[in-house]
């Protein structure tokens, strides 16, 4: 792979992620490519492999390719090949991520990582993460990746519903999340601020789409705050009942976002 196609494929990967390239359109032919980044032939056929291989283009009827329907997806899950260093800091927060399921965020111990990561040793710890509050903040845009937002289907309400469902889950599948996940700096979490980029662009017609999307995701987050703040056992004997309030409040919000400021969406 040369490092010109893979600009290539990142330039078309924003494309995407803009909005610009949406699934069905047609993907540049090699001819473009050549004319658009002055490439030669064989560097624009392997842009296009890369983009089949990635998941963001296929084969259609004609000559040609066309992005795929889970190419915006799958562009706001990619992330770039881990050098060695970055292999050392994956193992150090997908060990972290799995010591806070077992026993809690307030448990975790640079020892026991340590351990589970394979037998680091404490004090290289900092060569790999700066801090603790940077290793939550790693922590919980993993999880974001390997959870991508679904595939844009249907009205507003209904791409809002099945997003904040689906974050729901995630905290409640990891009860310590709610507590480090932030909405506030993209930079630091590119897969958590993805959730939020979806939101708004469910919300495009709007034009308080970007707090109405924060507004969404906070009441996600601080719903499941709450009952992380509880006894697991009693959180547990009454999932079926959080999982109802949850839903009462979410239907009640999105009614709200309906009415508000007098806009209707369709």
């Amino acid at each position: 792979m040369t490092r010109f196609a893979a600009d290539i494929v990142a330039d078309l990967r924003r494309r995407i992620l803009a909005g610009d390239l949406r699934p069905g359109h047609d993907i540049p032919s090699a001819k473009d490519i050549m004319a658009e980044w002055d490439a030669t032939m064989a560097t624009a056929y392997k842009a296009m492999t890369l983009l089949r291989e990635e998941g963001l283009a296929a084969k259609h009827r004609g000559p040609g390719l066309i992005v795929t329907a889970d190419a915006p997806a799958v562009a706001a899950a990619w992330q770039p090949p881990p050098a060695h260093g970055d292999v050392t800091r994956a193992r150090i927060v997908n060990a972290a991520i799995e010591l806070a399921d077992a026993d809690g965020l307030g448990n975790l111990s640079l020892r026991l990582i340590g351990q589970r990561a394979g037998g680091l040793v404490t004090g290289t710890f900092y060569k790999w993460v700066q801090d603790r509050a940077e290793l939550e903040v790693l922590m919980a845009d993993a999880v974001f990746a390997k959870h991508p937002p679904p595939k844009p289907a249907g009205g507003w309400r209904a791409q809002l519903e099945r997003l904040s469902r689906l974050q729901w889950r995630l905290y409640r599948q990891h009860p310590w999340l709610a507590l480090t996940v932030s909405f506030a700096d993209p930079s630091l979490s590119p897969n958590v601020a993805a959730h939020l980029a979806w939101a708004e662009r469910a919300l495009a017609d709007r034009p308080d789409a970007a707090p109405l999307a924060a507004a969404l995701a906070n009441f996600v987050r601080g719903s499941a705050m709450h009952l992380e703040q509880e006894d697991r056992r009693a959180r547990k004997a009454e999932a079926e009942a959080d999982a109802a309030l949850f839903e009462f409040g979410l239907q009640h919000l999105l009614d709200g976002f309906e009415r508000a400021a007098g806009y209707h969406l369709h």
